[in-house]
């Protein structure tokens, strides 16, 4: 394996020891973990939400214009859920149903 040598400031030396002991690894491996972690820190970084995932696998878009129009500024999804909760009409199912027809 490739070796490089490095002249760091003591408290820095002192700095990564202690990190190096409280994770419970030697002072190489944390400081190589360090070294590699720095390097990928520019790549674009994984996604971590529901969200993000499926707009990573392209399956959830952002609001078209549009859409993004209809929105009311500060009003919750709680206040929205509460009001289609009381709403008079048939359900969403309901009318979806009767679009389709009847099964064949």
């Amino acid at each position: 394996m490739p070796m490089i040598v490095l002249d760091i400031p003591a408290e820095t030396y002192r700095e990564l020891e202690v990190q190096a002991c409280q994770a419970g690894t030697t002072l190489e491996a944390f400081t190589r973990t360090l070294l590699e972690t720095a390097l990928h820190a520019h790549e674009k970084p994984q996604p971590r939400t529901p969200r993000e995932i499926l707009q990573a696998a392209g399956r959830v878009r952002p609001l078209s214009d549009g859409l993004r129009a209809h929105i009311i500024p500060g009003v919750s999804l709680d206040e929205v859920r509460e009001a289609l909760t009381h709403a008079a009409g048939p359900s969403l199912s309901a009318i979806i149903q009767k679009q389709r027809g009847p099964r064949p």
